[in-house]
């Protein structure tokens, strides 16, 4: 069994003899952990052998009736735990939805959906909903008190099938099901069709009226339900119609709960005809794919590589195949799915962590049945795929990809290549600057490589520049942030009436507040690092832990009440926008501004029918959008990017700098790209002007090489916190003498990492490097995980907290 816990292993239970025809692979069964914790465990495999000197408990009821995982899901679990160094119940964990897992613990509430009908309940289902309507919430473990029973699990699960209850989580996620307007004829009319000349004859003093019934009748002769909007759009008429039949007595207005899958009610259009240089890397693929499993498509930005994804995923959808397209993160899906719903409408599907819990399960059976096309973030290939052959990673080379915090800190775009292995299925990465490791192992054959040098439609590459902000400095002609230049350009690109794209990495308005005398700075109070000034709030806040504190008017250090802030962020470059171009629309897209569900789709939007004149935002507007009006990026700060203690700076800084370049004049025109920069002839930005990934990666490697980081060596960052810094030293000593030991010299550390202490947890760094060899890999993790448990055996050291980050980014 498979709990979602952090244990080392799988656990066994036995099969009490009244169970053994229920229990199969893939279920969820209620099973004893602890003293007094029940929890819902995957079945992953049923076997006749007892093991050695274990007690065994017994499990206590089976919760489905049919598995909900697959074999396929197994191994990779087992696969992501043993490479990245973790627990299978720590993927278990994130892989399952909310909704399946069960605990305990867990506390449940009446749904708001809940129409106080218990006629379809059972005695035991119908006595919880009853104490739901008396309590506002009840436990698991009190439900077991009111039935006088320990196995409820099962009866839970129904209850939550049938919508009657949520998990309180849901709830404070403020659970919405997703409705629409519908009408239907009234019960007499129903009951009695020859009636309805009655009703024609009370409409008859209104024409639109009686248009309004005749688009009615004619609807509900092909439809389940009718929809409002139906009416309105065939008989030309709005809801004072409706509303003035309804007053007849003849409609009914109603909402009707509709699931969000399968839901697109546009017709589906054809794409435009593929060009020469897509039909070409369409042979290409299909030649490579008979020798290779996975392909790097290397496009430029603006190539039309997603009109090539949309060919194989149709074909896919042909032969009865499932596919999986990845995006690095769910802000590129709005704009992503509604082109794809154009094309394949009901067929494909999202996953990503801003559905809510019940929206999860419903996505996660659907696939499960056969879902053909599913696209997400990485955990989108947790789901229960059947028949995937085909797996799409788009933008391939964005670390979004990979998880950071909690276990597992896998890779999404590695683990999918595995998955895809896995299914027998078939690899595209798609992206206009491959990671480095990408496009090594495309240049040594293991990956094969199709190029898409050209932007569709033979429009140029946006004409890229550089504003030097030195220069403007020393001339004094720097107005706040902006060059001349690029305050210029933006005003006749407004005049034009065309749209602007700035780009700044740092969300905030300043991200500091210092002292002019002494030096000091406003510190958060549990991490450190200064605190961000946030215009908007008018406070000051910690983008690591969420503390926040009021600007205070004097150093508390020295007195003085010569107080700046410094540095500049999003929210500045928004506010003194509106200065220098008072008449402009201006809005911001970062983390603070698309916090919501729908927040990052209502702003794309926006853009995209010119509501908005100039977004200014962070990497989100770099990714993967495609404005038809945009014709200037400006890239405010490069020296930051291009500056940051990382072996990879170099790498994310030409991909950023490329990425939102290609933002630039991508439908009509060629555009323009201003890069403001304090160091002009950085090497980096001569290969942004020229796109010239080639000269970028022939000089990286060469570097990369010279000092063995990958591709050349493989990289493990252990991480040691605790909250008492004289406990975190002492347990690091102890703990590097446990890898120094058996690994050498390619331990490195510890060492305290850019940020030392966050959320009042202290922290230290260990870096293995190691050679690209399988052995020597499998055995570093081994003396990994045997330190770990040596580590927690120590007395005084057990409260140290171990993370093991394979491959780094």
């Amino acid at each position: 069994m498979l709990l979602p816990i952090a244990i080392p292993h799988a656990l066994t239970y036995y099969v009490p003899e009244e169970l053994v025809k229920e229990v199969r692979f893939g279920q969820r069964v209620e099973v004893p952990f602890g003293r007094n914790k029940l929890y819902s465990a995957v079945v992953v495999a049923v076997t006749n052998e007892k093991p050695d000197a274990v007690k065994i408990r017994p499990i206590i009821s089976v919760i489905d009736t049919d598995p909900i995982i697959t074999e396929k899901q197994a191994k990779l679990w087992e696969w992501i735990a043993d490479y990245y160094v973790c627990t299978q119940g720590e993927v278990l964990q994130a892989a399952l939805p909310a909704n399946l897992k069960l605990t305990s613990e867990t506390v449940l509430v009446l749904s708001p959906l809940f129409d106080e009908d218990f006629n379809d309940l059972t005695d035991k289902e119908f006595m919880i909903t009853e104490a739901l309507t008396i309590q506002n919430e009840i436990s698991i473990d009190n439900i077991r008190k009111i039935l006088d029973q320990k196995t409820v699990y099962p009866i839970v699960n129904g209850l939550i099938e049938k919508r009657i209850v949520y998990l309180k989580s849901e709830i404070k996620e403020k659970y919405k099901p997703k409705k629409i307007g519908c009408v239907r004829l009234a019960e007499t009319y129903v009951k009695y069709p020859e009636r309805l000349n009655e009703a024609f004859d009370l409409l008859s003093r209104s024409n639109r009226q009686i248009e309004a019934l005749m688009a009615y009748i004619v609807l509900a002769k092909d439809q389940p339900y009718v929809q409002k909007t139906d009416v309105y759009k065939k008989a030309s008429v709005d809801s004072t119609v409706l509303k003035a039949i309804e007053k007849k007595g003849i409609f009914e207005l109603y909402e009707r709960e509709i699931s969000r899958l399968g839901t697109y009610e546009d017709d589906v259009q054809d794409m435009f005809t593929l060009d020469e240089q897509q039909t070409r890397a369409l042979t290409e693929l299909t030649e490579l794919y008979k020798e290779k499993n996975t392909v790097l498509l290397h496009g430029v930005t603006g190539s039309g590589k997603t009109r090539v994804y949309i060919e194989l995923i149709q074909a896919a959808i042909e032969r009865g195949e499932q596919v999986l397209y990845l995006l690095p993160e769910v802000a590129l899906t709005a704009q992503i799915i509604s082109r794809l719903q154009k094309v394949f409408g009901d067929k494909i599907a999202t996953y990503h962590h801003k559905l809510n819990d019940h929206e999860r399960v419903e996505v996660w059976n659907a696939v499960r049945a056969g879902q053909e096309v599913v696209l997400g973030p990485r955990s989108a290939m947790f789901l229960p795929y059947q028949n995937l052959k085909w797996v799409i990673i788009d933008e391939e080379h964005d670390s979004s990809y990979k998880q950071n915090d909690p276990a597992p800190r896998y890779h999404g775009r590695d683990a999918a290549i595995y998955m895809a292995h896995l299914y027998g299925a078939k690899t595209l990465l798609g992206t206009a600057t491959p990671a480095l490791e990408t496009y090594y192992n495309a240049k040594k054959g293991k990956y094969g490589l199709v190029r898409m040098p050209y932007r569709y439609g033979d429009i140029a590459m946006p004409e890229i520049s550089i504003a030097d902000v030195k220069r403007e400095k020393e001339q004094r002609k720097l107005q706040s942030h902006f060059t001349t230049q690029l305050i210029d350009t933006m005003t006749e690109t407004l005049a034009r009436g065309e749209q602007i794209i700035l780009f700044q990495n740092r969300r905030g308005y300043a991200p500091a507040l210092r002292c002019q005398s002494c030096g000091w700075s406003q510190e958060c109070n549990h991490c450190d690092v200064t605190l961000t000034y946030h215009k908007f709030k008018h406070n000051l806040q910690c983008h690591y832990c969420g503390f926040q504190a009021p600007l205070t008017k004097a150093c508390p250090n020295c007195g003085d009440l010569d107080l700046r802030l410094q540095g500049f962020g999003t929210e500045k470059i928004e506010d003194e926008l509106k200065i220098y171009l008072p008449d402009a629309k201006i809005a911001r897209m970062d983390y603070d501004t698309v916090r919501s569900k729908n927040a990052h789709s209502k702003l794309i939007k926006d853009f995209e029918e010119k509501r908005i004149d100039i977004l200014v935002g962070t990497q989100m507007v770099t990714k993967g959008l495609d404005f038809e009006n945009v014709s200037l990026v400006g890239i405010i700060s490069a020296d930051q990017l291009l500056q940051f203690p990382d072996f990879r700076a170099s790498e994310r800084g030409f991909q950023l700098m490329t990425q939102v370049a290609g933002r630039a004049g991508r439908k009509k025109k060629q555009g323009t790209v201003l890069i403001q920069a304090l160091n002009a002839s950085h090497p980096v930005l001569r290969e942004v002007i020229d796109n010239d990934y080639r000269e970028f990666y022939n000089r990286e490697i060469m570097e990369r090489n010279s000092f063995k980081f990958p591709p050349f060596a493989r990289l493990i960052k252990i991480t040691l916190k605790h909250k008492k810094a004289d406990v975190l030293n002492h347990g690091a000593k102890i703990f590097g003498e446990y890898l120094k030991n058996a690994l050498g010299k390619r331990v490195q550390g510890p060492a305290v990492p850019h940020v030392g202490r966050i959320r009042n947890y202290y922290i230290l760094d260990f870096q293995i490097k190691l050679e690209m060899n399988l052995n020597t890999v499998a055995a570093a993790k081994r003396v990994i995980r045997e330190s770990i448990v040596k580590l927690s055996k120590e007395a005084g050291y057990t409260t140290v907290r171990v993370n093991v980050d394979v491959d780094p980014v």
